[in-house]
């Protein structure tokens, strides 16, 4: 067969194409990337790409297949200001060009020895050091490295500098370019009921607060109701005040002896993002004693049994009032121990019974009145006897 038959015959032939054929890139030092290239005609791509420049190189300047990916790196150390950079792809479908505009930012600022480069740097060392990230966020080198970078918005920060708040403003200045979502104040304990032990003067607790998020988060803590017996140890909490889980607890004190059996404190907790959360707190004083009787239904003649649970931890004087047909050994009793029984006789006179009768009258009612002797304690209790007549 001859040479020029050969010509007449069809062979699949490559044909380039690319992902894109420009680029843009910043960096500090190094900036590093991708492209595509795929062949969009028939049979297998291969080839070689060459850099115009110095600064831009490939790992590898060869490739082989249909759909290949091609890495990049640009060494922009020395570098200042705007470059363009061109690479040229040969291959057995054809060539091609891709274009780098390449802006070279400042070099890196460091910190602590910690190297800040971009944004991100800037955010990772916030959280890690707000308080150095504050006093660098107001330099004038950290402007002039935002300014070098390229950064779009130095109105922007230039408006949250004006911020005398330096923690709320390096936070803004975050969520702004979406580096951090927002954090709030949140309430972990919103109820809490407090049982105070009769004589005790002066009780200690806790509201425990969460950050949603690391950042800054403060709000403002207000007893709205309860003033006269809740006292917090402070009135407002800031981002220092956290722990490294997000935690804290601010300290109340619940002056007792000013409660006379219940009462019932509110405290808003305002969180700087404007969300209001309210904190209850009850406290229940007991009493100087507690007191019942053996069973709820007596008759006209009986026997019954008061129970009484002295609260106040030392000795206890009480007085017992009561209608004449409720019989106790005493007035007065003196309570040394925390439990003490009272016995008492029910006897119904002969006219009082018949009278009863005479209206059929089956049961009546009567009450026991207990209360203490002592100046420094008051205490008086009421308790209720229901009595039948034998049937």
């Amino acid at each position: 067969m001859s040479i020029n038959r050969l010509e007449h015959l069809e062979y699949p032939a490559p044909k380039i194409a690319l992902s894109t054929d420009k680029i843009d890139a910043y960096g500090a030092e190094v900036a590093e990337g991708s492209f595509e290239i795929r062949n969009i005609g028939e049979g297998e791509l291969s080839g070689r790409i060459e850099s115009a420049v110095d600064f831009l190189s490939f790992p590898s300047s060869t490739f082989a297949g249909n759909k290949v990916k091609i890495d990049y790196m640009l060494n922009l150390d020395g570098l200042v200001g705007t470059h363009k950079a061109t690479a040229v792809i040969i291959s057995n479908g054809g060539e091609a060009t891709i274009t780098f505009d390449v802006k070279a930012t400042a070099p890196a600022i460091v910190r602590d020895g910690v190297k800040i480069a971009t944004l991100k740097d800037f955010a990772d060392f916030t959280r890690k050091s707000p308080v150095e990230a504050r006093r660098l966020f107001g330099q004038k080198d950290f402007m002039i490295w935002l300014f070098n970078m390229g950064y779009p918005s130095v109105g922007i920060y230039e408006r949250f500098l004006d911020d005398t708040n330096k923690d709320r403003a390096v936070d803004n200045f975050l969520i702004f370019n979406g580096l951090k979502d927002k954090a709030s104040v949140v309430v972990e304990n919103a109820d809490t009921i407090v049982n105070v032990g009769h004589g005790e003067k002066e009780i200690v607790g806790g509201i425990r607060l969460r950050e949603t998020t690391w950042g800054y988060a403060g709000a403002d803590l207000r007893v709205r109701k309860g003033t006269s017996w809740l006292k917090l140890s402070k009135s407002r909490v800031i981002p220092t005040d956290f722990n490294e889980e997000g935690m804290n607890e601010v300290d109340y004190t619940i002056m007792a002896d000013k409660i006379k059996r219940r009462d019932v404190a509110i405290v808003d907790v305002i969180s700087d993002c404007g969300e209001v959360q309210s904190v209850s707190i009850q406290c229940n004083i007991s009493s100087a004693f507690d007191v019942l009787t053996d069973r709820e239904i007596y008759n006209f003649e009986d026997k019954g049994k008061l129970i009484l649970y002295n609260n106040t931890g030392k000795d206890l004087i009480i007085d017992i009032h009561c209608e004449n047909f409720v019989k106790f050994g005493a007035r007065q009793y003196i309570i040394r121990d925390s439990y003490a029984e009272i016995n008492f006789d029910i006897k119904f006179s002969s006219l009082r019974a018949a009278t009863l009768a005479f209206k059929r009258q089956l049961h009546t009612a009567t009450q026991i009145y207990i209360r203490t002797v002592s100046k420094d304690v008051s205490t008086v209790k009421k308790l209720n006897l229901k009595l039948w007549g034998k049937t």
